[in-house]
């Protein structure tokens, strides 16, 4: 089961980096036959669990599983890399807001950024100077809704793929001694998705705002005599997570804090901070709570399981796959570390609550 949660885990984390040597700015070859040394210059925003060069070695452990989804029709290679064998190197720089990382990529600083899919459709709605790279939605529209018991082993890969893809999900972060809000803000979660409620805003605040739309202000609650909750919140994410010029959280951000502010009986107040902001934020007690951490819902299963039944698993997934498969999830292990990937934004001493929201990274580059 390690091997299967290493390559879908990779190609989750690091799908916006499929992008080769022509979404890079700096590429080159050897004279090597069989390996081709190819680097891109790539930007991500700060994870406060995972170093530069640890999403370094995601980015080159999801080359091999974007080359094996290539060949089953999945994904799009550059004509740089063709090679069999591929050194592939990419240098990431981690950007602590969206702005400083998309002003890079205007300046050449970087040659691609990986951001998540409604964030870039969005910035490329309202820039006409950027696009995504690839083609996200080959993944998409084979497997979204589809179950493991109705796919075929020759799609085996790509399920496991896509599903770890669309799993990144997001989640508020709390201190670990502030289990007794987590437990509220779980129940009001809990309640919105059963009531449709988050469905009802994940399109008006998301899916509808996705073209370019303004994005609305939302009024927070006054509860009279409540405690008040201050919860961080950076922008860096549109139409997720967003912050007018002017300084105005708005969106689904206030959106989601307003229906959990009224459910748990508590005032919220939102303070702004920088992606890397959170961290910080959160451990001197300058806030009470992040709106957002990334983290994924499969590999928390997973690591619930008994044992017994993650090897059942495992013999069933690793069943479904051929030999060139089992290669490239070998070699994928090799260079993540598996028991990570679920905390790669939760430093320590942090807890999170249920997931509110999930999306697939995608890069974004600019129009040639």
């Amino acid at each position: 089961m390690k091997k299967i949660i290493a390559l879908v885990l990779a190609a989750a984390m690091t799908f916006s980096l499929c992008a080769c040597g022509k979404s890079g700015e700096n590429t080159s070859s050897n004279n090597s036959e069989s390996t081709i040394q190819v680097s891109v210059k790539g930007g991500a925003l700060t994870m406060l669990n995972m170093s530069e060069e640890e999403n370094e070695n995601m980015a080159n452990a999801h080359l091999i599983a974007d080359r094996q989804l290539a060949k089953e029709g999945y994904a799009n290679l550059g004509e740089d890399v063709p090679a069999e064998d591929i050194d592939k190197v990419f240098d990431i720089k981690f950007y602590d807001s969206l702005d400083s990382m998309v002003m890079a990529l205007q300046a050449g600083d970087i040659g691609m950024f990986s951001i998540y899919n409604s964030t870039a459709k969005y910035l490329c709605a309202n820039n006409d100077k950027l696009e995504i790279s690839g083609n996200p939605d080959k993944l998409i529209e084979k497997f979204e809704g589809v179950s493991v018991d109705d796919i075929e082993d020759k799609d085996a890969f790509g399920f496991f793929a896509y599903n770890l893809l669309e799993s990144h999900s997001f989640s508020f972060m709390m201190m670990e001694d502030n289990t007794d809000l987590r437990d509220e803000f779980n129940k009001a979660i809990d309640e919105m998705k059963k009531d449709g409620t988050l469905d009802k805003l994940v399109k008006e605040q998301i899916d509808d705002r996705i073209s370019g739309g303004e994005i609305d202000s939302i009024k927070m609650p006054e509860i009279s005599d409540a405690d008040t909750i201050k919860v961080a919140v950076t922008g860096s994410l549109p139409p997720m997570d967003f912050v007018a010029a002017d300084g105005t959280p708005a969106g689904f951000n206030t959106a989601v804090l307003a229906e959990i502010s009224s459910r748990i009986g508590k005032n919220i107040e939102l303070v702004v901070v920088d992606s890397v902001g959170r961290a910080a934020a959160l451990s001197s007690g300058n806030v009470d709570v992040v709106f957002w951490t990334r983290t994924n819902d499969i590999v928390n299963e997973y690591a619930e399981m008994e044992e017994a039944d993650k090897k059942e698993h495992h013999d069933s997934m690793m069943g479904k796959l051929d030999d060139d498969q089992k290669e490239a999830v070998n070699k994928i292990e090799s260079l993540v570390d598996v028991e990570k990937l679920g905390s790669v934004d939760m430093p320590e001493g942090t807890i999170i609550t249920e997931s509110y929201y999930s999306d697939i990274l995608v890069g974004v580059v600019k129009k040639h």
